[in-house]
């Protein structure tokens, strides 16, 4: 009997854990909820940090669209080798994402050389002309280098959003090889009231706004404070916070 009161008493416990956890977390999605932003056909290409596989930006992708928000478009594979597989799940129409995954997926610099073939078949197959991008971590490196290298680009970048990197190394002549300037929003995280999101330092990420602004950009610039469960590094991708000043800064949101 003492051992099946017990069991109830889990139970209870966990159910009300549960509802708890759930009505939290409705209440962070509410924002996105009531927001409404303008259309475009121009996709929104997404990369994961260090050792990120499809769960990095999957997140971002499934909050935005049930929030009719943004529309899964395309899924993009990358084997070890390089080779580019794509799936397709609806026009790249009505804000539309790309997810690329790289199978080898802790090496920025082959990684940057792959998204070069990546960019080239979307402008090829999908007729992508201008993208925004979207980079985690590693994941902004990715997209940087690719960026700033000495190659052709099929497709026109229009907007860059960069959470939770860092870029060093970079200098003034770095950014006069960025193909033409495009608005920048370089989101950061601060736990409480310590030096960074726990991955990275704040001052570091921060130091990226300030080499753009020196070299006569304007970027802009979002610091998410709060505990380890909205600014820690890995959080900042499963953070409805980030998704809505995502979303202001790519489309605009209609009041």
């Amino acid at each position: 009997m003492r051992h099946n009161k017990i069991i109830k008493i889990m139970a209870v416990i966990s159910a009300t854990l549960i509802v708890c956890l759930g009505t939290y977390w409705q209440h962070r999605l509410m924002p996105l909820k009531k927001a409404q932003v303008n259309q475009t056909s121009i996709p929104t290409i997404f990369v994961g940090g260090d050792y990120a596989r499809a769960f990095s930006t999957a997140g971002f992708v499934h909050r935005l669209t049930a929030a009719h928000l943004m529309t899964k478009g395309l899924i993009v594979h990358v084997s070890q080798s390089g080779h580019v597989s794509v799936q397709q799940f609806a026009p790249l129409k009505a804000n539309p994402t790309i997810q690329v995954i790289f199978a080898d997926n802790h090496h920025a610099k082959r990684q940057a050389r792959q998204f070069a073939t990546v960019i080239a078949i979307l402008a090829k197959r999908y007729h992508v002309t201008r993208y925004n991008a979207v980079g985690h971590s590693s994941g902004g490196n990715i997209i940087f280098d690719y960026l700033t290298a000495n190659i052709d680009h099929p497709a026109k970048i229009n907007k860059f959003v960069t959470i939770g990197s860092t870029y060093p190394g970079v200098t003034r002549k770095t950014l006069q090889q960025l193909p033409t300037r495009f608005p920048v929003l370089n989101i950061g995280g601060q736990i409480w009231r310590t030096d960074g999101d726990g991955g990275v330092k704040l001052d570091d990420v921060l130091k990226f706004s300030q080499q753009l602004r020196a070299a006569g950009w304007h970027p802009q610039t979002t610091i998410i404070h709060g505990s380890p469960l909205t600014a820690e590094h890995s959080m900042l991708h499963i953070n409805p916070q980030v998704d809505l000043r995502l979303i202001q800064f790519l489309y605009g949101v209609i009041n």
